[in-house]
């Protein structure tokens, strides 16, 4: 079963799939990062933060998401799920740093962009840069 996580303001802005690495999807259908435990990593590698008693923290230690039974206010309702797009290769973990001290206080970066951290970059095949013609039209 998914778990949706919210960010302070109650924001549904991910979710939990139940799937073999416990991957986190965005609503448009991107997994951007997964569950090693308590750890948080990106779907690049990255140590993004911790997952403790359904609280999501920053590798500084701050609040920065949480589930439905810990979100501390009224919660929005959440979109509708876009089709899950296959899991990247996921890239080799980086080294953990220490556990922090948890702290009570939001992290200053909201959720969505803690989470896009772990984003692999999109594919692009040699000889096929964007041209400026590209990006205006």
């Amino acid at each position: 079963m998914d778990r949706t996580l919210f960010d302070q303001n109650g924001k549904p802005v991910a979710y939990l799939h139940a799937d073999y690495h416990g991957s986190v999807f965005l609503w448009d259908g991107n997994a951007v990062a997964y569950l090693d435990d308590e750890h948080v990593f990106g779907m690049n590698g990255k140590h993004l933060g911790w997952m403790i008693s359904d609280v999501l923290y920053t590798n500084d230690g701050a609040r920065v998401g949480f589930t439905a039974t810990t979100c501390p206010v009224p919660m929005d309702r959440e979109p509708a799920k876009a089709e899950r797009r296959p899991v990247d290769q996921i890239r080799p973990k980086w080294r953990v740093p220490p556990t922090p001290k948890l702290m009570f206080h939001f992290a200053e970066q909201d959720l969505e962009t803690f989470l896009k951290g772990g984003a692999i970059p999109p594919f692009r095949p040699e000889g096929r840069a964007e041209t400026h013609e590209e990006t205006e039209g």
